[in-house]
C-alpha cells in the first residue's frame, strides 16, 4: 500500500471531496458520492461499492490498524493532515476517516417481486434525514425492497447516509420514475398495495393483515401526503390509530411502525 500525504487543503483531491459532498450535481456527472467515518466508509466497501478513494490522518492510520480487504482494495490511499480533514469534515468530531466510491446505478437493479414479499414505497419525500431514518429501520426489519420516487432526496447526500447509518448498504433500493405504474405492476403480481392516508375509508394498521402475505405500503410527503391519483391506483387505504386531537406523525416514525406491523407475524 502506497499512501501520498496531503497538507494542502487546496489539494484536488480534497476540493473534488468536497465537491462531491456538497452538489447532487456533482455526485451524477462524476457517478461517484462519498463518505465519512469508519463504520460508514468500511460498509460501503464491504457491501461492493467500489472505493476510489480513502483518506486518512496519521493518527486514524494507527487506530485503526488492519484494514478490511475490500478497503485494501481502494484505488488510492492518502495521509491527510487535521487541517485537511477539518475542511473534509461534515460532523464536529471528525474520525479523521472519509471515502471516495463509485456509484451503483438504483435504476437498473430492480427489486426482485415475490408473492410473499414486504415493500415500501416512498413518494416526495423531502427531508433527507427522514429518508436515511426510513432506511436503516427497514434494513433493521429485513424489508424485502423499497421503491423510491425520484424526486425523494439523493440516496447519496451525507445527510441521508448519516441517517441511514449504513442501511442504504443494506437495503435493497429502487428509484422509480412513475409510481402509480409501479402500484398497478405490482398487484398484477399479486402484491395488494396500500396507501398511508389519512382517508375516510381507511383501515386500522393492525386491521389490514400485513404481516400475512405480500404487501407494499406507500409513504408520502410529509407537508401534502400521497396524490389522489395514487390513492386510487391502490388497493385500500391505512391509517395508524391516534388519540384524538394528535397530529399526524413524522413521515419517518409513521413508516417505522408500519414496518413493525409487517415484520410483526415474521418475528420470533
Amino acid at each position: 500500500m502506497v499512501k501520498k500525504e496531503i497538507t494542502s487543503r487546496d489539494n484536488p483531491a480534497v476540493k473534488r471531496f468536497v465537491q462531491l459532498s456538497a452538489s447532487r450535481k456533482a455526485r451524477m456527472e462524476e457517478n461517484a458520492f462519498v463518505t465519512e467515518g469508519v463504520k460508514l466508509t468500511w460498509e460501503a466497501a464491504c457491501a461492493g461499492y467500489r472505493m476510489e478513494s480513502l483518506f486518512m490522518t496519521k493518527e486514524a492510520w494507527e487506530r485503526c490498524g488492519q484494514l478490511p480487504a475490500p478497503v485494501q482494495d481502494a484505488d488510492y490511499f492518502y495521509e491527510i493532515s487535521d487541517a485537511v480533514a477539518q475542511k473534509m469534515a461534515q460532523s464536529v468530531h471528525t474520525q479523521g476517516v472519509f471515502g471516495v466510491f463509485r456509484l451503483l446505478d438504483k435504476e437498473e437493479q430492480p427489486v426482485k417481486i415475490s408473492s410473499n414479499g414486504k415493500f415500501l414505497l416512498l413518494c416526495s419525500l423531502q427531508d433527507p434525514g427522514n429518508l436515511g431514518t426510513i432506511l436503516r429501520t427497514a434494513a433493521a426489519f429485513g424489508v424485502d425492497g423499497i421503491f423510491i420516487s425520484k424526486d425523494c432526496p439523493d440516496l447519496y447526500s451525507p445527510k441521508v447516509l448519516r441517517a441511514a447509518m449504513g442501511g442504504i448498504f443494506r437495503a435493497t433500493v429502487q428509484i422509480v420514475e412513475d409510481m402509480e405504474q409501479l402500484a398497478r405492476s405490482l398487484q398484477k403480481q399479486g402484491i395488494a398495495v396500500y396507501a398511508a392516508a389519512l382517508h375516510r375509508e381507511a383501515v386500522a394498521l393492525q386491521s389490514a393483515g400485513l404481516s400475512k402475505g405480500g404487501c407494499a405500503v406507500a409513504v408520502g410527503n410529509e407537508g401534502n401526503g400521497l396524490p389522489a391519483a395514487f390513492i386510487e391506483a391502490c388497493n385500500g387505504c391505512i391509517q395508524i390509530p391516534m388519540q384524538e386531537g394528535s397530529e399526524s406523525l413524522n413521515a419517518a416514525m409513521a413508516a417505522g411502525i408500519i414496518l413493525w406491523e409487517m415484520a410483526r407475524q415474521d418475528r420470533p
